[in-house]
């Protein structure tokens, strides 16, 4: 993904290069170590026992991580931090006027907090804040604490969130009627865009937009 100059006119319209608001994007790290194998997925699936700790990884921006949406609004001028910074500082929210949360499913409880207390936060993707985690720095691991049906099948949101919206828009990977719908610390959507991300179209036009006047 990257910029094309016969288009500049567009992205003046939907980027933030010189946009006064700080706005900062929040990369789901966490959710791609989770997703690589052996992982919480090889566990889920009955494969490995212990993999519910699991190590980090070299990783690199996938659709599991809703690598499109981050590469997207990097390119047009979005403040990106990481999970992981937000988990070591979570005061860091403070500095911004808005966040945005991309496809963060697992978090820890410091980061919990920290997101549902900012008082402007688009959650562009369904699914976020599913699952609470636990993050050893020195081992370099995630150890999946409580949610995705564990340690008891009927847990689904791990932190009992009033919000979650993953059934069920998560599933929804098309958003031909994609909407923006109002909660009470912020945004949410009513579909998984990352398609959205990959379209040169209207479609992808009026996100952008909606997301920065946002």
């Amino acid at each position: 993904m990257g910029i094309h100059p016969n288009k500049i006119s567009m992205y003046n319209e939907v980027a933030v290069w010189d946009d006064p608001q700080k706005t900062v994007v929040v990369y789901p790290l966490f959710t791609g170590i989770a997703y690589t194998e052996p992982g919480f997925y090889t566990y889920y699936r009955g494969d490995c026992d212990s993999c519910t700790t699991t190590k980090f990884s070299h990783h690199s921006p996938t659709y599991s991580a809703s690598g499109m949406g981050y590469q997207a609004l990097s390119l047009l001028g979005y403040d990106v931090i990481t999970d992981m910074d937000l988990d070591k500082n979570p005061g860091i929210l403070a500095q911004f006027d808005s966040v945005i949360m991309l496809h963060n499913e697992y978090v820890t409880r410091a980061m919990f907090d920290a997101i549902t207390s900012h008082p402007n936060v688009l959650y562009l993707y369904p699914n976020a804040l599913y699952a609470e985690i636990e993050v050893d720095y020195s081992n370099q691991t995630i150890t999946l604490i409580r949610g995705h049906n564990y340690p008891d099948p009927e847990i689904k949101n791990g932190f009992d969130w009033e919000f979650d919206n993953t059934h069920p828009y998560e599933y929804d990977t098309q958003c031909l009627s994609m909407e923006f719908y109002k909660i009470e610390n912020g945004w949410m959507t009513n579909c998984y865009p990352e398609n959205v991300f990959l379209r040169d179209n209207e479609q992808l036009v009026q996100l952008l937009k909606a997301i920065k006047d946002l």
